[in-house]
């Protein structure tokens, strides 16, 4: 008996080999099918190991603003093993492995792709028994524009690594100092291009709020097919703008009369978007409250109305200050026609140097008048309000359009 189990003991041995040897094989085949991720992480649940590098306070900006839906993606090796997209208030969160090197890629369309690398491989190991936070973190923005030399972001813009020093994944400064002074010197060589564009697009703005004015005098005349040939010729302009878009929604429902009440909201929260965005915050609160009757549990439009009286109270504030009266606004660049000559003469004639603004209700009309001097030469605007809504500029006496208003009369 025992020769006989003697016997067996290779067979048992060369069986447990195998089926040993199967096993790695198998397992070696899952991980090369799993996720990238899963096989760099080993499958760890970040919310319970914190032997990482925490990104949490993190946004990303456009100037003072932030900005949403721009995609960053973490990159290994040239390889994406994580995305997102910033949340609405432009805030974005992540984690990383220690020892490895990562380049985050921002994203947006429109905007320059920009590139951050975090190195995570030089953290000793006495370091490695607890996590990191990277603290805050903010990127910023610019716009693409057509043209533009972009060399220089194809490089990352900043670094991160451990500083064994302070024991934290700090900002290497002096990386970022370096790349700052390269990217200036892109900067100074695309100044060309973008006013360039910049012009263009002035131009194209200017005929584009001729007509959309044109077309809201036609509207509130209720002369609603010719309106809506204003605003089709807008579009044309500016195929991806919201106003003329939505009036011609509200025109096609007014001919119908099968315009819903979620039409008419989206058609006022439309207008009273581009009202708040040019700063005529009365005009957009009168909108946002037009919409609330419409629909009167969505929460944006009363948000919105909050923002613009802060934003009224402070330019009550400033409309009263006594230097209003007399700002240093300048009239280089402005052109007058010749026969306006004398009337602009007479204004610097009557005027403080400077700007004086004059405010009154003519019957139904509230009027704002802004009359700039500069030497020998004046220019008066006028932005008049009708009790109905209606909203209409004037240059020494002529129409004009609320982007002149605003460049010229306002100076934004």
């Amino acid at each position: 008996m025992y020769n006989q189990l003697k016997s067996l003991i290779p067979i048992f041995t060369f069986v447990f080999f195998v089926c040993g040897v199967q096993a790695q094989d198998e397992k070696a085949k899952k991980e090369k099918q799993s996720p990238i991720s899963a096989r760099l992480w080993g499958r760890y649940d970040s919310n319970v190991i914190e032997k990482n590098l925490v990104i949490k306070d993190a946004f990303v900006t456009e100037g003072d603003r932030t900005i949403a839906g721009v995609s960053v993606e973490v990159e290994l090796n040239k390889m994406n093993i994580d995305s997102m997209l910033t949340d609405k208030t432009g805030g974005f969160k992540t984690d990383l492995r220690f020892d490895y090197k990562y380049i985050l890629k921002f994203s947006k369309t429109g905007f320059v792709t920009k590139l951050v690398e975090i190195d995570l491989t030089n953290i000793p190991a006495e370091y490695k028994n607890q996590g990191y936070d990277l603290g805050r973190f903010q990127l910023g923005m610019i716009r693409f524009t057509e043209g533009m030399d972009i060399q220089e972001y194809k490089i990352p813009v900043a670094k991160y690594y451990f500083d064994q020093r302070t024991r934290m994944v700090t900002l290497d400064r002096e990386y970022l100092k370096n790349r700052k002074q390269k990217i200036e010197q892109q900067k100074e060589g695309n100044q060309a291009v973008i006013a360039s564009v910049e012009e263009e697009k002035d131009e194209l703005q200017e005929e584009y709020n001729i007509l959309i004015r044109d077309a809201d005098i036609e509207f509130e005349a209720k002369d609603y097919q010719l309106a809506k040939s204003y605003y089709k010729e807008a579009m044309w302009l500016k195929p991806l703008a919201e106003y003329p878009r939505t009036q011609i929604k509200i025109i096609d429902g007014m001919l119908d009369g099968k315009l819903a009440d979620v039409e008419k909201y989206k058609a006022l929260i439309a207008q009273a978007n581009e009202a708040y965005e040019l700063n005529e915050y009365s005009e957009a609160k009168e909108m946002y409250l037009a919409a609330i009757k419409v629909n009167t549990t969505d929460a944006y439009p009363r948000e919105q109305i909050k923002k613009i009286a802060a934003l009224l109270a402070k330019k009550n504030a400033e409309d009263n200050s006594p230097k209003e009266e007399n700002m240093e606004l300048t009239l280089k660049g402005v052109e007058i026609s010749s026969d306006r000559a004398a009337f602009c003469s007479e204004l610097a004639k009557k005027y403080a140097q400077g700007l004086t603004v004059e405010k009154y209700m003519e019957g139904s009309k509230s009027i704002t008048r802004r009359i700039i001097v500069e030497g020998e030469v004046g220019v008066e605007y006028k932005h008049v309000v009708h009790n109905w809504g209606g909203n209409y500029f004037f240059k020494n006496g002529k129409p004009t359009t609320r982007f002149t208003w605003q460049k010229e009369a306002m100076q934004n």
